[in-house]
C-alpha cells in the first residue's frame, strides 16, 4: 500500500508541473510572449508558484499577492499593448483561481464526507500521525483525480485557445475598444475577492459562482475574438469603400479625358486643312499634345503612380516601411483595370499582413521592370511565419495573404504569364512574369 500511495504522490507531482505548463501555454497563445529566450524562461519562475496556488476563503493574502505576482509577470515578460495585457490578467488569474478554490476545496469536501477521517494531526516532523494507510491512499487518489481533472481542464483550454489564436492577432483592436472589454471583464476579479474576502460560511456556498467563473474567462476571451473580426470587418468596409470612391472619380476622370480626347480631334482635323503657318504650327503643337497622351494613356504610367502614391499614403499611416522602385514604360499592352488588379489587390495584401507584425518589423518593397522581353513585377514584405495556404481568403480566421490572388492569378493568365508565389522564414513574396507583346 505504501508503493502504491509513493507512486500516486510522484505522479500527482508530475501532473502538476503538466498543468502550469498547460497554463503557460495557453496564455502565450492568447498574448505572445517575448521573443528573447531569457524572458521567456523567466515567465516560468512565478507560474510555478501562481498557478497551482491553493485558494481557500477567508484567504487575503494569497488572492492578492497572486495577483500581484501575475500582473508583474504578463507585463514584464509578454509583448503587446498593455491594454491587451490587462486583458489577460483580467481573463486568466479568475480562472486561475477558481479552478484552484474548486479542485482544492470539492476534492476535500468529498474526501472528508466518505472517508470520515478526522482532522488531520502532525508531528513534529510534519507527517500525520492520526490517519491510517487506508485514509492515507484514498486521500492519495483523491488528490490524483483532482489533478487529472485540472490536466484535462487545461488541455482543454490551450486546445480552445490554440483555434483563437489567429483570430485574435489577425487585427490590432481600438484601444477604446480593449478598455470597454476590460471593464466588462473587470468583473470576474471582483466576483472572486469578494467572495473570498466577505463570505465566511461553508465552501460550497461560494462552487456556483466559481463554476461561472471559468466558462466566463473563455467567453471573455470569444469577445476578444469577436472584437477583432468587427475591427477587420469595419478596416475592410472602409477600404472597399475608399476603392470604390477612387474608381468612380477615376472612372468620371477618364471620361472628361476621353471626350475632351475626342473634340481635340476632331479640332486637329480642321486646323490641319488651314492653310496659314499659324494654324498649321497649332496643328502640330495638338498633334504632340495628344501623341503625349495617347502613350500615357497607353503605358498606364499616370493610373500605377495613383495607385502607388494611395498605398504609400497608407503605409504611412500604418507604420509601414513602403519602397516602389517601377519601371513601367513598356507596360502599355495591360487594360487599367488589370493593372489595378495586379498592384492593388497585391499591395493591398501586403499591408494587411503587414498590420500583423510590429511596427518596427512591417515592410513592403514592390519592384516592376522590363527585362528582356519580360515584363517582371516583384513585391515582397515580411509576414507572420505561420501563414496558410495562399488561395484562401483573409476573412477566413486562419490566412495571411488571400484576398485578390485569384483576380491576380487571373489577370496574369490573360496574359499568358505567370504568378509564382513563395514564403518562409516570414517573408512573403509573390513575382509575376507577363510576356512583352512583339
Amino acid at each position: 500500500m505504501e508503493e502504491i500511495i509513493g507512486f500516486l504522490d510522484n505522479f500527482n507531482y508530475v501532473q502538476g508541473t503538466a498543468h502550469i505548463l498547460l497554463a503557460y501555454f495557453a496564455i502565450a497563445a492568447f498574448i505572445p510572449l517575448r521573443k528573447h529566450w531569457i524572458p521567456r524562461l523567466l515567465a516560468l519562475l512565478p507560474f510555478w508558484h501562481i498557478v497551482p496556488l491553493p485558494i481557500y476563503l477567508e484567504d487575503p493574502w494569497n488572492i492578492s499577492l497572486g495577483l500581484l505576482g501575475f500582473g508583474l509577470c504578463i507585463f514584464a515578460f509578454y509583448s503587446g499593448k498593455w491594454e491587451k495585457k490587462l486583458a489577460a490578467v483580467l481573463i486568466f488569474y479568475p480562472m486561475i483561481v477558481a479552478v484552484n478554490f474548486l479542485q482544492f476545496n470539492v476534492s476535500g469536501d468529498l474526501f472528508f464526507a466518505l472517508s470520515h477521517a478526522p482532522s488531520p494531526a502532525r508531528d513534529q516532523s510534519g507527517r500525520l500521525i492520526n490517519w491510517s494507510q487506508d485514509i492515507l491512499l484514498m486521500n492519495s487518489v483523491f488528490y490524483f483525480l483532482s489533478n487529472t481533472a485540472k490536466v484535462l481542464f487545461w488541455v482543454g483550454v490551450l486546445l480552445f485557445m490554440r483555434r483563437k489564436k489567429r483570430q485574435i492577432a489577425s487585427v490590432e483592436i481600438e484601444r477604446r475598444t480593449w478598455l470597454i472589454a476590460d471593464v466588462m471583464m473587470l468583473v470576474s476579479t471582483i466576483a472572486i475577492f469578494t467572495a473570498i474576502l466577505f463570505v465566511n460560511q461553508a465552501n460550497y456556498v461560494v462552487y456556483p459562482l466559481f463554476a461561472v467563473i471559468i466558462p466566463g474567462a473563455l467567453v471573455g476571451v470569444s469577445l476578444v475574438v469577436y472584437m477583432s473580426r468587427s475591427e477587420q470587418t469595419a478596416q475592410e468596409a472602409q477600404r472597399l469603400s475608399r476603392q470604390f470612391a477612387y474608381y468612380e472619380e477615376k472612372l468620371k476622370a477618364e471620361e472628361k479625358v476621353r471626350s475632351l480626347y475626342h473634340d481635340m480631334k476632331n479640332h486637329l482635323l480642321l486646323l490641319e486643312r488651314q492653310d496659314s503657318q499659324d494654324a498649321r504650327e497649332m496643328a502640330a503643337d495638338l498633334r504632340r499634345q495628344i501623341s503625349d497622351y495617347e502613350d500615357y494613356v497607353r503605358t498606364g504610367n499616370e493610373f500605377l503612380d495613383i495607385i502607388l502614391r494611395d498605398k504609400a499614403r497608407q503605409a504611412k499611416e500604418n507604420q509601414v516601411d513602403f519602397s516602389a522602385v517601377v519601371h513601367f514604360e513598356q507596360g502599355g499592352f495591360m487594360e487599367l483595370m488589370d493593372i489595378s488588379t495586379i498592384f492593388g489587390n497585391a499591395l493591398d495584401n501586403a499591408l494587411e499582413a503587414s498590420l500583423k507584425l510590429p511596427p518596427e518589423q512591417r515592410l513592403v518593397t514592390v519592384k516592376a521592370e522590363c527585362v528582356r522581353d519580360m515584363l517582371s513585377i516583384v513585391l515582397e514584405n515580411n509576414c507572420m511565419p505561420d501563414g496558410a495556404d495562399t488561395d484562401r481568403t483573409s476573412k477566413g480566421d486562419d490566412f495571411l495573404h488571400g484576398f485578390g490572388v485569384r483576380n491576380i492569378k487571373k489577370a496574369v493568365e490573360k496574359y499568358a504569364g505567370q504568378c509564382l508565389i513563395r514564403q518562409e522564414k516570414g517573408c512573403f513574396q509573390m513575382k509575376l512574369l507577363l510576356p512583352l507583346p512583339q
